[in-house]
């Protein structure tokens, strides 16, 4: 030891290499350190540790503040190739309290991927702030919010164990949230922690997995799409046979997903919550894309303020990774109950327009069957995205259903023939030749190359 009493670089290295396995794996809990987090999210041997040894300021229960390095890791590597930028707090540390240096830790992380341009994961697992540090440690999560706000840049967050107050405002503030079910909790109040941790939080959790070692393992499978690192390994030319799924009345849209997109691409987020909508990432012929889709296995696929707002934080994410959206429509309109009025249903609606309205990047829109009314227009319609629209045959395009169209025009002198005028009005007004006529769609095509068309537009939209 130094004569001053401070440790020398050969001491603090060792004490650096100590704190890299200090409380090993939590078994009990089911968490991982920080580090081995980090050896799980980046390709063996890529990781570079930025700010190893920043330390914590001395307070009045410190004697040796050099000694004790902050319980957050931050730095970069390669996932499949790609860079990456990530932070992992550490619970094994002082329960992974966040103080002033904790907080600039992180910022400098924030602000190192947003001048690159590359995705930044952050792992929460933080019993709270250093309460001896006050004001201090407040406005350290200050000084994240204000970087995670200005980072433009796909931001991922693990709630590994627990993530709250601050914390959570923080993580929420992240485009995509991935959650450990058996050790994170999310909450804004104290009072939440009592909750059911992960899978009370459905709405705010886009990926649910079961522990935290399938939720960083959940973060590298992302930022592998969100990165660009995929490759193509299906035919972008083979045909896709829909008939038999689309025939059905209340079919799943997922497998009209999982046949269109490249084999086994597909991630869905936001599943167990708002199931008339579907949203995710696949690949397509290997690029990565977003999608967007009315699923009319639930509530005959309704655009409900849940769902919109499912859709609205996909399109969010596509707009920072600068990832294509495609959007598949098959829905019977907006909902209209009162309570989806008392929610805010044109609120959540006008977000959703603007979200499609303001994509920067390339918009291919398919309707795959009914698209009614002001869900027509929202769901990323031609008019909307300034995109490609394409339409199946059997689509019904109108600015309401034929059943209302036929009641609200009076056409009805029989009522035992409701059903036969209302299939006639369907043929003639609400078929995808009409829109077509008017350029609000661009093609009307067989459903078995649907794969082929989605492809051939993205080619010429992302020239």
């Amino acid at each position: 030891m130094a004569e001053n009493g401070h440790k020398t670089t050969a001491e603090l290295r060792q004490l650096l290499k100590d704190s890299m396995t200090a409380g090993g794996t939590l078994a009990k809990e089911g968490r991982l350190t920080a580090h081995e987090r980090m050896r799980l999210l980046f390709d063996a041997g890529t990781f570079v540790e930025v700010g190893a040894y920043i330390g914590r300021r001395r307070t009045e229960l410190d004697r040796e503040a050099d000694d004790s390095f902050e319980p957050v890791v931050i730095g970069y590597g390669a996932v499949n190739g790609a860079l990456v930028y990530a932070f992992s707090q550490d619970y094994s540390r002082l329960h992974g309290a966040l103080g002033e240096m904790h907080a600039k830790k992180i910022v400098t992380i924030i602000e190192m991927a947003a001048r690159s341009g590359a995705p930044l994961v952050g792992v929460f697992d933080s019993a709270g702030a250093k309460i001896l540090e006050g004001v201090d440690a407040l406005a350290g999560y200050g000084s994240i919010m204000r970087a995670a706000a200005n980072a433009n840049i796909p931001k991922v967050a693990v709630i590994s164990g627990l993530c709250g107050g601050a914390n959570a405002v923080i993580a929420e503030m992240f485009d995509l949230v991935i959650g450990a079910k058996r050790t994170g909790k999310l909450f804004a109040s104290p009072s939440g922690k009592t909750s059911e941790g992960i899978s009370a939080n459905e709405g705010l959790i886009d990926v649910i997995c079961e522990d935290d070692e399938s939720a960083v393992v959940k973060a590298r499978t992302v930022c592998t799409y969100l990165a660009g690192a995929d490759s193509q390994n299906d035919d972008i030319n083979r045909t896709v046979a829909l008939d038999s799924i689309l025939s059905q009345e209340s079919y799943d849209v997922r497998e009209v997903i999982s046949a269109v997109f490249d084999a086994a691409s597909f991630t869905e987020t936001g599943a167990g919550h708002a199931d008339s909508m579907v949203t995710g990432f696949a690949a397509i012929g290997g690029r990565t894309v977003g999608i967007v889709a009315s699923n009319p296995a639930s509530k005959h696929g309704l655009l409900c303020p849940c769902a919109a707002d499912k859709a609205l934080r996909l399109l969010r994410l596509c707009q920072s990774a600068k990832l294509p959206v495609i959007t598949l429509v098959d829905t019977d309109g907006i909902a209209d109950k009162v309570q989806a009025e008392d929610m805010g249903l044109a609120a959540k609606l006008s977000r959703l327009a603007a979200a499609y309205a303001g994509l920067m990047s390339p918009a291919v829109t398919v309707t795959l069957g009914k698209a009614y009314g002001t869900a027509h227009t929202v769901m990323g319609s031609k008019a909307l995205t300034g995109g490609v629209a394409l339409a199946l045959d059997r689509a019904k395009i109108s600015a309401m259903s034929p059943d209302a169209a036929v009641e609200f025009l009076d056409k009805v002198d029989d009522e035992s023939k409701h059903a036969k005028i209302a299939e006639s009005w369907a043929q003639t007004y609400a078929s995808p030749l009409e829109a077509a006529k008017s350029g609000h769609i661009d093609d009307i095509i067989d459903a078995a190359e649907l794969r082929q068309r989605i492809g051939a537009a993205l080619e010429m939209l992302c020239f």
